[in-house]
Parts: structure tokens; C-alpha cells; sequence
């Protein structure tokens, strides 16, 4: 079974009178493990076909997206609950909003505390493994670049977690990448806003435009 890779980093502001400790962990050399392997191993686990998990996949989509459209709340006992967050749709909510002035801002998602326990259990079981990472808070614009060029290579959209992890760096240093890549056109959200999800634009980062 795969340990959880990790190491310590610094954290930024350890001589604030908040801060408890001089270092936090962070969880290093992650995979994003994609519906197609999750299917794979499923099926290598039991006697349903790949076609009936996938079947199943897309009517859990499609059903939790009906409820939630309905402005119920999905639970799936277990593993997590969805529910949904409004907003004005020109942004500011005078209170006098009709139905047609008003949008669905966010899907939220929240892990059950047993599925919460079952991820501890699994992950206490396979272990730890203490990893030395590249501790660069300071990388450079053009190192960013060239990261992302590769991982662009092989992957259509990033969060800011996700650019954080590949590039070894603070959340704070992610952010700033983040914002520079947005304002230099290089990077666009087409996630929600507190949920962004950044893709290249064409010719960025030596994608092609599909």
C-alpha cells in the first residue's frame, strides 16, 4: 500500500504571538487519481463491470445535481453531504432580488465525520513516510513557467492547491503566481469564485487552442 509522503515547511509567520509552532506539514509528490483509475480498481475489487460503475457514476451525478437544483440537501451517509450557496447575479443583493436576479453560487461539499474516521484509519494503517521536498517559497516566475508548461502537457485545469503542490511552495506564493498568471492573461478561472478552477488560455504554456 502507497504511504502518505511528507514533509515540514516553515511556517511564514512563526513570530506572531497566533502562531503556535515554527513549522506546519504538508502532504508532498501527490497523484490525482482520475475516474478512469478509480473505475479500474473497483472493478479489480468486485464482479461489476466497468460499464455498470460508470453507469452508476453518471446516475449519482446526474440525481445529487437534480436535488441540489431543487435546493435540497444530498446526504450520502457515510461518505458526504452537498448543499448549495445563492447569490445576487449582479453581485451586490439589495434584498429585493426576484427569482430570475438570483443564481446558485457554489456547490458545497462536506465529508461525513465517519468517512473522515475511515480516511484516518487507512491512513495510519499504510503509514507515513517522510519525504525532502524542494522548499522554494522564493521560485521564480520562470520556474513556475516551465512547471506548468509540463503539467499542462498532461493535464487541462489546476487549483491553486494543486499549483502549490507541484511548485513546493507557500499558499501565499501560490496566490501571488496565481494572480500574476490571471493578470498576464496566461491563466483563466472558469471555476466558481470560491471554488476557482484555472485552465491556460490558447498558446499559453504550449497549449493549443482545441
Amino acid at each position: 500500500m502507497g504511504r502518505i509522503k511528507y514533509d515540514f515547511y516553515t511556517n511564514p509567520n512563526v513570530n506572531s504571538e497566533n502562531s503556535k509552532s515554527e513549522y506546519h506539514i504538508r502532504v508532498c509528490e501527490q497523484q490525482t487519481i482520475s475516474t478512469k483509475r478509480i473505475v479500474e480498481l473497483i472493478h479489480n475489487a468486485c464482479t461489476l463491470t466497468p460499464a455498470d460503475i460508470n453507469a452508476v457514476i453518471f446516475a449519482f451525478q446526474e440525481e445529487i445535481a437534480n436535488q441540489l437544483a431543487k435546493g435540497n440537501i444530498v446526504k450520502l451517509e457515510g461518505l458526504c453531504s452537498f448543499n448549495i450557496s445563492l447569490k445576487s447575479a449582479n453581485g451586490t443583493c439589495t434584498g429585493k432580488e426576484t427569482g430570475k436576479a438570483i443564481e446558485v453560487k457554489s456547490v458545497n461539499i462536506n465529508p461525513e465525520k465517519e468517512f473522515t474516521e475511515r480516511v484516518k484509519e487507512l491512513a495510519a494503517k499504510n503509514g507515513m513516510e517522510k519525504v525532502t521536498a524542494i522548499h522554494s517559497d522564493a521560485i521564480t516566475d520562470e520556474k513556475v513557467d516551465r512547471i506548468l508548461t509540463n503539467y499542462f502537457s498532461t493535464n487541462k485545469a489546476i487549483t491553486r492547491p494543486k499549483l502549490q503542490d507541484i511548485c513546493s511552495t507557500t499558499r501565499y506564493m501560490a496566490m501571488r503566481q496565481i494572480k500574476r498568471l490571471t493578470e498576464s492573461g496566461k491563466l483563466v478561472n472558469v471555476g466558481f469564485e470560491n471554488h476557482p478552477l484555472y485552465i491556460p488560455t490558447p498558446e499559453s504554456f504550449e497549449t493549443k487552442e482545441e
